[in-house]
C-alpha cells in the first residue's frame, strides 16, 4: 500500500515521504536518499484525514532496517 507519511526523527525537520509498503507490525519506506541510521525513533503520521475528516494518528516506531528500496520501519507496541 502506497501513502504520503509525514516522518519526524528527533533534532530534524519533518519529512513528506512515501511507503511502498504497509502492515499491521510497521511499513516499508520508498527512500533513496538520507536514511536514518537503524535505531532512529521516529514519529509517522499519514497525511490527509481518516473518514468523517478524522485527522490521522500519530504513531511511533524504530527504524530497523534498510532496503535496496528504502528503510523500513517497526511500529512500537502500545
Amino acid at each position: 500500500m502506497s501513502v504520503e507519511i509525514e516522518m519526524k526523527t528527533p533534532g530534524a525537520e519533518a519529512r513528506v515521504l512515501r511507503t511502498a509498503d504497509l502492515s499491521h507490525g510497521g511499513l516499508l519506506v520508498a527512500e533513496d536518499r538520507a536514511l536514518p541510521a537503524i535505531g532512529t525513533a521516529v514519529e509517522l503520521r499519514v497525511l490527509g484525514t481518516l473518514g468523517g475528516d478524522e485527522p490521522p494518528p500519530l504513531v511511533r516506531g524504530r527504524v530497523v532496517r534498510h532496503t535496496p528500496e528504502g528503510f523500513a520501519i517497526a511500529f512500537d507496541e502500545t
